[in-house]
C-alpha cells in the first residue's frame, strides 16, 4: 500500500505489513515518522510525526543510512488533496484507504505465504515489513528487519499454547490474518497435523463462524487421493480450529525454487494429479479459487496433493444471515455465499482475469485458469506475468496476450504448449469446458489410454507380480498371526475349563495371559509402526466421553477389587507377566524379523508404484492394479505399500468382481475387531459434528433475535441437512462437472433453505435419555455392582474361611472345595451366592453388544439368575450321586435368553 511522509507529504510505498509499531525514515526528507499497523483486516495504517523533534545528528545518521542504501524505484505520486493534505503536523492521518494494497504477485492476496503457509506481512526479500517498504523507499530507524521479524516470531512462538483441544503444538508455521498455523501431533494417534486457528473478526460474528464451520466440514467430507485430507475441527477454551493433512515432502514452488524448471513429462503429470484433485472438489460443488504451485505438495510417494480445499468457496449454500459489511471477511458475500478467509481474492500471479473483477461469482474455470498457470510456472520456472504491483499483474492477466512458453523453454513440446494455452484463455468460454477435457489432453500428451483404468504391459505386469511375490515371501511367519492366536485361544479356554479341577486360585491365569499376550503385540506394534487394530484403538478412545471412560474406570476398578478378594490376584498377575513376555517375543522373533527381512523388497515394490504414479496413472486404477497382478498373496503387498484402510476397501470392491479370481474374505479376527471399531467411531464423529454444527449454528441464530429454543431446534436441522447434503455421493454418470456440482449445490441450497423454513424434517431421538439409561454402560455398571455385592458376600457368608484361603495360596484350591449351595440375602431374596457373581459378570460381558436392545434380554436373564431357585425352579440328579443344583440350571436358562439378545442387538445397530 501507498502512505504519505507526514513532514513533506510525499507518496512512498510500503509492503505488504504485519500489525505492530515503526519508527522508519523518509527518503526524501530524511525525517522520522511514527508508522502503526493494526491487525484488522485489511490492515489500518497511521502515520504521524514523532512528539519529540529528531537532533541533527540522528538526521545526519537517517541520511547516511538513506544514502548508502540501493537507489529505489520511483515511488512519487501526487498528494491526496482535501483534508488530509492540511492536516496538522502532530495531528495522526489514517491512511488505510489510500491505495489498495501492494504485494508480491507470488503471494496470496490477504496474507499466505507462497509456501503455502499464511504468514501476513512477510515478504521474499526481507521477510519483515519495515525492511521491505517500496524497495528502499523506507528505511526502519529504530531495529534491523530480521531482528523486527525474529522479534515478533519469538514472541508469537513463546505465546503458543502448549495444547488445543486432543493436539500438542511442536512449532509455529506461520501466521495471517485468520490466525496462526502450527505443526502439531495429535496425541491419540501419534502423527502429525497442520493445524490452524480461527481468530480475530471471524470468531466476533457468530453467522460467519458458523459459515466457516459449515464449510469446513464440507471439505472435510472430501476424500481423494490428490486432496489434503481435512481431519477434524473443534473449539477449546474459546479457541477454534480444524486440523489437516500433514504432507511430508515440499510443494511444487519448492521443487521450482531449489531445482529450477520441471521437465515437461514431469510437470505434466504433476498438473494432472492435481487436475484430478480438483475434478473431484468441483464435482462436489467446490471451488478452490486459490491454485499455485505452492498449494500443490509433493509427497515423498510421488503423489500430488492439492492443499487448502478447506479454504474454499462453495457456491450458492443459502445464508439469509444478515451480517454487516464491517463484520465481513475479505471477499464474504452475504446472501448465498459461503466463502472462508484468506481466499476471497487469491494469489496474482495464478488469478483468472474475471476472478479479480468479481471473486464472488468465479467457477471451476477460473481453477482451470489458475492450474494453467502452475503449468506455465514449472515448465518456466517463472510466473506468465511479472510486476512489483498486484494491480500490474492483474492487468497484464485481463489484457496481455499470454507469454509465449517455447520461448522461454525451448524444450517444451507444442503439445504442452497448447495445453497451457488454452486453459490460460482470457474469456472463460475459451479454456477447457471442463477439468475432464484437460485431463484427457494431458493423458494423450504422456501417452496413457483415455479409457477408463490402466492396461498394463507385459513387462509391468510381469515386474510387479514379481516384486510383490519377493515381499510376500518374507512374510510367510507374519502370516501365521491369525491362525497362531486362534490356537493359543483355543488352549487357553480349554485351560481356563479345566482349571477349577486342578487349582481354582489360578482360573484368571488362562485368560489374562492370551488378553496380555494380544495387547502386547497391539501396542509394540502400534508404538513400531502402523498397526491397524493399534490404530482403530486409539481413534475409538479418542471418542470416548468422559462419562464413558468413567464407566471403564470404574469397571476396572471393580474387577480388580473382585479379584483380590476373591484371592485369584496370583494367577492374574502370573498369566499378565507371562502375557507380555510371550507378546514381545512374538513381536520380536516373529513380527520385526519379517519386517527387517522385507524392507528391501518392500522398497522396491513402493519405487515401482511411484514410477508409475508419477508416469500418470490415475491412483484408483494403480491400486486395481497392483491387487490384479500381485498374485495369490496379494493382499500382503498391497496392504504394506498402500496401507489397510486402501486394502480393505479394494477387497471389498474386488469381492463383487466375478472376474477376480483373488482371496477377498475379510473374516480374520483382525478384520472383524477392525470392523466394528470403524463402526463406533464413525457413529460417534458424526453425532459429535452434528452436536459442533447445531451449537454454532444456534449461537448464530440467537445472535440474530431467534429465541433460544427456537434457535436449538432450527440449528439441529441445518445441522442435520448440512451432513446429509455434503455425504451424498455425487453421481458422475453425466461426466459434465458443471451439471454435477450445479446439482449438489442446487440440493443443498435446497436442503438448507428448507431447513430454515422448517420444512426440511429429520426426526430427533427424543428418547436418548432412557436410551443412555439402558445403555451398555449401565450394564456394566450394574455389572460391576453386582460383582462387588457377591464379594463382600463371600467374606460375610463365611464362604472363604482360613482353611481355603490358605489353599489358594498355595495353588491347591478346587472345585470340589467350594461351598457351592452358600446362600445370601438380595432384595429380601434368599439366592445363591454364586448366582449374584455369574449374574454381575454376565451383565458385564452384556456391555459389549451395542445400544439399548440387548438391555431387556439381560434384565430378564439376570432376573432368572438371582430369582430362580425362589421362583421354582428344581434340582436335577444325575446317575444318582451328581446333583445340579437350581441356581446352576437357573444360569443355563438366562444363558440361553442372552443368546437372541446378542443377535437382535448386533443386527439393529448395524
Amino acid at each position: 500500500m501507498q502512505i504519505k511522509c507526514p513532514h513533506c507529504q510525499t507518496t512512498l510505498s510500503l509492503g505488504t505489513p504485519k500489525a505492530g509499531r515503526y519508527k522508519p525514515t523518509c527518503k526524501k526528507c530524511n525525517e522520522p515518522f511514527l508508522l502503526t499497523v493494526s491487525q484488522d483486516l485489511p490492515p489500518k495504517v497511521r502515520v504521524r510525526k514523532p512528539q519529540q523533534k529528531t537532533s541533527s545528528s540522528a538526521k545526519q545518521s537517517s541520511a547516511h543510512r538513506s544514502a548508502s542504501h540501493r537507489p529505489a524505484e520511483a515511488a512519487s505520486q501526487s498528494a491526496r488533496r482535501g483534508s488530509q493534505r492540511d492536516a496538522k503536523p502532530d495531528e495522526s492521518i489514517d491512511q488505510s484507504n489510500l491505495t489498495r494494497p501492494v504485494i508480491d504477485p507470488n503471494r496470496t492476496r490477504g496474507g499466505s505465504s507462497s509456501d503455502g503457509v499464511q504468514q501476513t506481512g512477510l515478504p521474499q526479500d526481507s521477510r519483515d515489513p519495515a525492511a521491505s517498504i517500496a524497495n528502499g523507499d523506507l528505511r526502519s530507524s529504530s531495529k534491523s528487519a530480521e531482528s523486527e521479524a525474529a522479534d515478533r516470531n519469538a514472541q508469537e512462538s513463546a505465546n503458543m499454547p502448549a495444547r488445543l483441544g486432543g493436539y500438542r503444538l511442536i512449532r509455529l508455521l506461520g501466521r495471517g490474518a485468520m490466525g496462526a498455523v502450527y505443526q502439531a501431533k495429535q496425541v491419540s494417534l501419534d502423527r502429525d497435523v497442520a493445524l490452524k486457528t480461527i481468530r480475530g473478526r471471524l470468531t466476533s460474528s457468530p453467522a460467519s463462524l458458523a459459515r466457516f464451520t459449515r464449510e469446513a466440514y464440507a471439505a472435510a467430507q472430501l476424500t481423494h487421493h490428490n486432496v489434503v485430507q481435512i481431519y477434524d475441527f473443534g473449539e477449546d477454551n474459546g479457541q477454534h480450529y480444524f486440523s489437516m493433512e500433514w504432507v511430508r515432502g515440499g510443494s511444487l514452488a519448492d521443487l521450482v525454487r531449489k531445482k529450477g524448471r520441471v521437465a515437461p513429462k514431469l510437470a505434466a503429470t504433476y498438473i494432472l494429479q492435481a487436475a484430478r484433485g480438483l475434478q473431484f472438489a468441483h464435482r462436489n460443488g467446490m471451488v478452490h479459487r486459490d491454485v499455485k504451485p505452492a498449494n500443490l505438495l509433493l509427497a515423498d510417494d510421488g503423489v500430488v496433493k492439492v492443499a487448502d480445499l478447506g479454504l474454499v468457496k462453495i457456491p450458492d449454500q443459502v445464508d439469509p444471515d444478515p451480517v454487516s459489511e464491517g463484520a465481513l471477511l475479505s471477499g464474504l458475500q452475504s446472501g448465498t455465499q459461503v466463502t472462508m478467509q484468506g481466499t476471497a481474492v487469491g494469489t496474482p500471479a495464478y488469478m483468472a482475469p474475471e476472478q479479480s473483477a468479481d471473486s464472488s461469482s468465479v467457477d471451476h474455470r477460473a481453477d482451470i485458469y489458475s492450474l494453467g498457470c502452475s503449468l506455465f510456472y514449472l515448465l518456466a520456472g517463472q510466473s506468465p506475468f511479472l510486476g512489483d504491483e498486484p494491480a500490474d499483474v492483474l492487468q497484464q492477466h485481463a489484457s496481455a496476450p499470454p507469454p509465449d512458453l517455447t520461448a522461454v523453454n525451448a524444450r517444451v513440446p507444442d503439445k504442452l504448449a497448447r495445453v497451457v494455452a488454452r486453459s490460460m484463455a482470457k474469456r472463460p468460454s475459451e479454456r477447457y469446458a471442463s477439468l475432464a477435457e484437460m485431463i484427457d489432453d494431458l493423458q494423450a500428451f504422456l501417452g496413457l489410454e483415455l479409457t477408463v483404468g490402466f492396461s498394463p504391459t507385459n513387462e509391468q505386469a510381469d515386474r510387479w507380480e514379481s516384486l510383490a511375490s519377493a515381499y510376500a515371501k518374507t512374510q510367510r511367519m507374519a502370516r501365521l498371526t491369525s491362525p497362531l492366536l486362534l490356537g493359543l485361544t483355543i488352549v487357553m479356554l480349554m485351560l481356563t475349563l479345566a482349571m477349577p479341577f486342578g487349582s481354582l486360585s489360578m482360573i484368571l491365569l488362562p485368560p489374562a495371559l492370551l488378553i496380555a499376550t494380544c495387547l502386547t503385540v497391539i501396542v509394540i506394534g502400534g508404538m513400531t509402526g502402523h498397526h491397524p487394530v493399534a490404530d482403530h484403538l486409539r481413534r475409538w478412545l479418542e471418542t470416548l466421553s468422559i462419562f464413558e471412560m468413567l464407566v471403564w474406570g470404574v469397571a476396572a476398578i471393580a474387577l480388580t477389587f473382585v479379584t483380590v478378594m476373591m484371592g485369584l490376584w496370583l494367577g492374574a498377575i502370573i498369566g499378565l507377566i507371562v502375557g507380555v513376555g510371550l507378546g514381545t517375543a512374538y513381536h520380536f522373533a516373529v513380527l520385526a524379523t519379517a519386517e527387517q527381512a522385507g524392507r528391501t523388497p518392500l522398497d522396491n515394490a513402493k519405487r515401482f508404484i511411484r514410477d508409475l504414479r508419477i508416469e500418470g496413472i490415475e491412483e484408483n486404477s494403480l491400486r486395481d492394479f497392483a491387487a490384479r497382478f500381485a498374485g495369490p498373496s496379494w493382499q500382503t503387498a498391497f496392504e504394506a505399500v498402500f496401507g489397510y484402510e486402501a486394502m480393505a476397501g479394494i477387497r471389498s470392491r474386488l469381492a463383487a468382481d466375478q472376474a477376480f479370481t483373488g482371496p477377498t474374505k475379510a473374516d480374520s479376527v483382525r478384520d472383524r475387531l477392525c470392523r466394528y471399531l470403524a463402526d463406533k467411531i464413525k457413529a460417534k464423529r458424526e453425532a459429535e459434528d452434528r452436536r459442533k454444527l447445531a451449537r454454532l449454528e444456534q449461537q448464530s441464530l440467537v445472535s440474530q433475535g431467534v429465541s433460544n429454543k427456537q434457535a436449538e431446534e432450527q440449528a439441529w436441522q441445518v445441522a442435520a441437512a448440512v451432513m446429509e447434503g455434503v455425504q451424498k455421493v455425487v453421481d458422475s454418470s453425466s461426466g459434465d462437472e458443471r451439471v454435477q456440482a450445479e446439482a449438489k449445490r442446487q440440493r443443498i441450497k435446497a436442503m438448507l433453505a428448507d431447513a430454515r423454513s422448517g420444512k426440511y424434517k429429520r426426526p430427533r431421538d427424543r428418547h436418548a435419555s432412557w436410551k443412555l439409561a439402558l445403555s451398555g454402560y449401565t450394564r456394566m455398571l450394574l455389572g460391576c455392582m453386582l460383582l462387588t455385592v457377591f464379594a463382600f458376600a463371600v467374606q460375610a457368608s463365611g464362604v472363604v474361611d482360613e482353611a481355603l484361603i490358605a489353599s489358594a495360596r498355595q495353588g491347591d484350591l478346587h472345585l470340589q472345595d467350594l461351598p457351592l449351595d452358600a446362600t445370601t440375602d438380595v432384595l429380601g431374596v434368599r439366592t445363591s451366592v454364586w448366582s449374584v457373581g455369574i449374574a454381575g459378570l454376565l451383565l458385564c460381558m452384556s456391555a459389549f453388544v451395542s445400544g439399548w436392545r440387548m438391555s431387556p434380554f439381560a434384565a430378564v436373564a439376570t432376573i432368572v439368575i438371582l430369582f430362580g431357585p425362589a421362583l421354582a425352579i428344581p434340582s436335577l440328579a444325575i446317575a444318582g450321586s451328581v446333583t445340579i443344583l437350581p441356581w446352576m440350571i437357573a444360569v443355563v436358562i438366562a444363558m440361553v435368553i442372552y443368546l437372541p439378545g446378542v443377535i437382535y442387538g448386533e443386527e439393529a445397530e448395524r
